[in-house]
């Protein structure tokens, strides 16, 4: 059978989830086929963690490995026999494998950019529980048009659009179905104080935030990300300062038109009511108890916060109990009828319809098709 590269990456890849040696260049090049335009100091630094991760065994030991060699075993033992075809359809539920799985790699920065093209075998949606990751990520699309399901509505990102995840922050992207491809530049990052004090972005969706850079200041945003490629964060603490510095550049840019309209982003008691609310989501508090905590009228503190937010606070609380809710439901054998009560719902009932009404669907579609279980993981990918 003739080997093509993408037959030769389908068959890197499958030793990988296998456990089987591979050599770090064959890997990298192999990471270069999976991330489609990936490029920057992702492929360098992340092939090395791949490469440890292989050899530690952290890709074959994960859940929803099993299912995906069941399906494909045959085709790659004991002779490799793939087809271009069934090489790529491979690469992609290899792809959905990795999104089910655990993060490995958290604790490090990175900056990247992804060219997702339709019907390549990264063309699979990105998909994150709410607390999955320990940092922040920041995506600034630059061509073609990405889709973000933010629970509070969904966002089509265009060049120029900026798009700010926090850790706890629920959602799915992709490229748009009417688009022939998306392009994005994305930094992940933990960011430190002085950055923490400049993410009072417009709120699209719980802890998701988005920013449209003006014509005149996209530019100069665009190189500052681009800029980010030039560092190693893992080689020395100094790029990592340097990548930090790149950051705090884009935000201290943004600021200047980052200030909700009609609202004061200084002032610190709207982010003491969100803090307020955040740290007492299991608790019944009325309007009244959160204004008189942070010493404002209800009408006033209303009237503050939905400037601040472009929501009231009973359902600016209700998504945030959804999205703690999301986390427990994927990472956590909970009964659903215990999650309700952490969250702050008495009434399982309740809790029950205001998720679909919110995510779209009831609590327990959401955990079975969510959680990285072998038989979950099998009815995904052996549909597709």
């Amino acid at each position: 059978m003739t080997s093509t590269p993408i037959i030769r990456h389908a068959n890197i890849a499958w030793k990988v989830f296998r456990g089987q040696p591979v050599t770090l260049a064959a890997l990298k090049e192999s990471m270069l086929r999976m991330s489609g335009d990936h490029h920057g100091n992702l492929t360098e630094r992340t092939g090395q963690l791949y490469f440890e991760q292989v050899a530690a065994g952290g890709f074959s030991s994960q859940p929803a490995v099993p299912a995906l060699i069941k399906k494909w075993k045959n085709l790659f033992e004991p002779v490799l026999r793939l087809s271009e075809n069934e090489a790529l359809r491979f690469l992609i539920d290899a792809g959905k494998c990795l999104e089910l799985m655990d993060d490995l790699f958290t604790d490090h920065s990175l900056s990247a950019v992804t060219k997702m093209v339709r019907g390549a075998s990264n063309d699979i949606a990105t998909y994150r529980p709410a607390g999955k990751l320990r940092g922040w990520s920041l995506n600034l699309s630059v061509s073609g048009t990405g889709h973000y399901n933010c629970i509070r509505r969904e966002l089509f990102a265009e060049p120029g659009d900026m798009v700010l995840l926090s850790p706890d922050a629920m959602y799915d992207y992709r490229r748009a179905q009417h688009a022939s491809h998306w392009t994005h530049d994305w930094v992940y990052f933990q960011p430190d104080s002085r950055i923490l004090d400049w993410l009072n972005w417009p709120e699209v969706g719980p802890h998701i935030y988005h920013l449209k850079a003006p014509d005149a200041d996209y530019p100069a945003i665009k190189a500052l990300f681009e800029s980010t490629l030039d560092f190693d964060p893992l080689a020395d603490s100094r790029s990592e300062a340097l990548l930090l510095n790149i950051i705090e550049q884009i935000f201290i840019r943004c600021a200047r038109f980052s200030a909700p309209a009609g609202s004061d982003p200084t002032d610190s008691r709207i982010t003491n009511a969100m803090n307020y609310i955040n740290s007492n989501l299991e608790k019944s508090l009325t309007v009244e108890d959160i204004a008189q905590h942070v010493q404002l009228s209800k009408t006033r503190l209303s009237s503050m916060f939905k400037a601040r937010t472009g929501s009231t606070l009973i359902s600016w609380r209700e998504e945030r109990r959804i999205a703690k809710a999301s986390r427990l439901l994927t990472r956590t054998t909970l009964q659903i009828q215990e999650i309700s009560k952490q969250i702050g719902y008495e009434d399982p009932l309740y809790f029950s319809r205001t998720f679909s009404r919110l995510v779209g669907c009831s609590p327990r579609i959401y955990r079975q098709s969510r959680q990285a279980t072998v038989n979950q993981f099998d009815n995904a990918i052996l549909k597709s």
